[in-house]
């Protein structure tokens, strides 16, 4: 595999960036994970996204974008309850501040449809999708919830399993 010499990784930050200057506006009462957890979640997440990407050919940073911003609603709420669903909520108006404020990076239309379309599927981690950017999303949410010691479901574990096969990191007995 030909890797370019440097990953173009400027709108993912700045949406990062977004999403830390907002946080400090987030209540941190009655929230089902800590402003810490969501916004180290987002950052990781994009991150384990990208490498993701890198390995199976896909654009790193959509793959990014997706990976920060598919927790959007719990970050905004506070509450993770159907969460993946709720982001359509959030979605569009927040992009849209993005954007006005970060102009020269802006996420564009066709993405933001293929966020809706992909973000929303996220959470269901027992059904494999014939889109390879929802597998890519739920691969990585798995290993990053893991890797910051979140239980995995039952059910889950195959695609854990096969995600941190891909990376390499296989079970030692």
């Amino acid at each position: 595999m030909q890797l370019p010499t440097k990953l173009d990784t400027r709108r993912s930050h700045k949406l990062i960036q977004f999403f830390l200057k907002r946080s400090e506006k987030w209540s941190k009462e009655n929230r089902d994970f800590s402003i810490y957890w969501s916004t180290s979640h987002m950052t990781t997440t994009a991150q384990t996204m990208r490498l993701l990407a890198v390995l199976r050919g896909l654009d790193p940073e959509f793959c990014a974008i997706a990976g920060a911003i598919h927790d959007i609603a719990t970050m905004e709420s506070g509450k993770a309850e159907n969460h993946a669903e709720r982001a359509l909520d959030f979605l569009e108006p927040l992009v849209h501040e993005f954007n006005q404020e970060y102009e020269k990076h802006k996420i564009t239309n066709a993405e933001i449809a293929r966020l809706k379309e992909i973000i929303p599927q996220h959470s269901d981690k027992a059904v494999v999708s014939n889109d390879p950017y929802v597998e890519i999303l739920k691969d990585a949410d798995a290993i990053d919830r893991y890797l910051h010691g979140v239980e995995t479901k039952e059910a889950e574990m195959p695609r854990l399993e096969k995600a941190l096969s891909e990376l390499g990191m296989e079970k030692r007995e």
